[in-house]
């Protein structure tokens, strides 16, 4: 007993968040565009798929345009268990098989529907599940854990201000229904772990300003863009979903192609956790022409790349998401009208 509380302890002071799920899972923004550009997202707008990351970009696009999509990512055999897990089903085989494992491992999957105009956007994500593990320390191994259900709902106000300049506020409302928590792995299995997967709920509603300035009548077409995204509040506090504001900048360039849109940007994301402006930067690249769609990106932690068919109103997607630790392949299908 004392071995394992030391050891405890000990792995508890080198975690900064106990229990939290990553920002990328839980910034709200759409899932395609985030998993193949990032942060990037923010800053480049040539790839249209759901809301903008950065909202006002929406006042940039003068059609109205609604689409619905259906996004599965990795690892989908977890999502069932995770609905188990949350509504306290879960048997101590399928606790069992989910901490078999001796890595990290994502699922995320979700149904959403949006609508935009050149003023204003909307999105409704009835059902969104996410599940979340992160291994350490193998030889006493003690693991980060989050099943979650979630609902979401975006409204984003745009403008176009003065000489090129475009200003934006998103106001986004999720409401979390999620297990979670920073433990021992023999835990899992105690005679006490009903308190470990005990279900919560929480509410978070988050105000995001942001602001883009663009040269659409250059040949390059340069744009300067800013955000404070994930500043807000919640009913509750938790470790899992933090309110933790991140501030960014970026900038992105269309260099002149023979055939299709070609766009290269780059995006600084600051907040609390950030230790090393290396951590901060990202680049990305997209190219569109016809109805084929490319991204890639990367960081100092992780890189990711996909492409997305459009085909009269159709479109289907796939991104890789790989980092040190941990990778995974999602796919997209919807609906342009």
């Amino acid at each position: 007993m004392l071995l394992k509380v030391f050891a405890f302890l000990l792995l508890s002071s080198s975690i900064t968040q106990a229990g939290s799920l990553p920002g990328y899972l839980r910034d709200g923004s759409s899932r395609f565009l985030y998993r193949s550009f990032g942060s990037a997202c923010y800053s480049m707008d040539s790839v249209e798929q759901g809301l903008p990351c950065n909202p006002a970009f929406v006042a940039k696009n003068e059609k109205r345009r609604f689409g619905s999509d259906l996004f599965l990512g990795t690892n989908m055999d977890y999502l069932s268990d995770v609905d188990d897990l949350v509504n306290g089903r879960a048997t101590p085989e399928q606790v069992g098989r989910i901490f078999s494992r001796r890595d990290a491992s994502q699922a995320e999957g979700s149904l959403q529907a949006s609508f935009q105009t050149n003023t204003w956007g909307v999105s409704i994500e009835p059902y969104r599940v996410v599940f979340y593990t992160d291994i350490h320390n193998s030889a006493l191994p003690a693991i980060n854990f989050v099943a979650a259900e979630e609902q979401n709902i975006k409204l984003q106000l745009s403008s176009y201000v003065r000489e090129n300049f475009y200003a934006g506020v998103q106001l986004r409302y999720s409401h979390v229904r999620f297990v979670g928590d920073y433990i021992m792995l023999t835990e899992a299995f105690a005679g006490d772990s009903a308190e470990i997967f005990r279900a919560r709920s929480q509410n978070l509603f988050f105000v995001e300003p942001g602001v883009v300035y663009a040269w659409d009548d250059e040949s390059w077409q340069p744009q300067i863009s800013a955000m404070l995204s994930q500043w807000g509040f919640s009913d509750e506090k938790s470790d899992q979903y933090p309110v933790k504001p991140q501030g960014l900048v970026g900038a992105s360039i269309k260099p002149p192609v023979g055939l299709g849109v070609f766009e290269v940007g780059t995006q600084f994301a600051l907040n609390s956790d950030t230790e090393h402006w290396q951590e901060a930067f990202r680049a990305a690249m997209a190219y569109q022409i016809g109805i084929l769609q490319l991204a890639v990106s990367g960081g100092q932690r992780d890189h990711s790349a996909g492409f997305n068919l459009v085909y009269q109103n159709i479109t289907s997607g796939l991104s890789y998401w790989g980092e040190d630790q941990d990778n995974g392949v999602y796919i997209s299908f919807g609906v342009k009208l």
